[in-house]
């Protein structure tokens, strides 16, 4: 019995991985993730000293603050998602109520917040 079941193991294994390099995966859906839509810029998140601060640097030379903000917020929404259990975020805002952004040297927009999930 053992034996038998040792055999369909690698029997399995073997169809597995075959299986792997013809499609078979992403028809049944256990593909690598893809966008549906790709977001506009390059952005890349820093952790603050404070575990729940962050701040996200959004590459967009000349860009307005609109055409960047979803840039913005994936990388962040992801972050507080998988370290605080929940997408709330409390961005840092100017004296209108509009996400405050500075730019860098190289023309890029920063964006800072933090996790409030928890």
């Amino acid at each position: 019995m053992t034996a038998v079941l040792g055999r369909l193991a690698i029997l399995g294994a073997v169809l597995a991985t075959g299986l792997g390099g013809c499609g078979v995966q992403q028809r049944l859906g256990f593909a690598k993730a893809e966008p549906e839509i790709v977001l506009p810029f390059q952005s890349k998140l820093s952790k603050g000293d404070d575990a729940r601060r962050f701040s996200v640097r959004v590459a967009a030379n000349g860009a307005s603050i609109a055409d960047v903000r979803e840039s913005a917020r994936h990388p962040a929404t992801g972050y507080c998602l998988l370290n605080f259990g929940g997408s709330a975020i409390d961005w840092d805002t100017d004296a209108s109520g509009e996400w405050q952004a500075t730019r860098d040297d190289k023309g890029g927009l920063v964006f800072s917040g933090a996790c409030t999930a928890r």
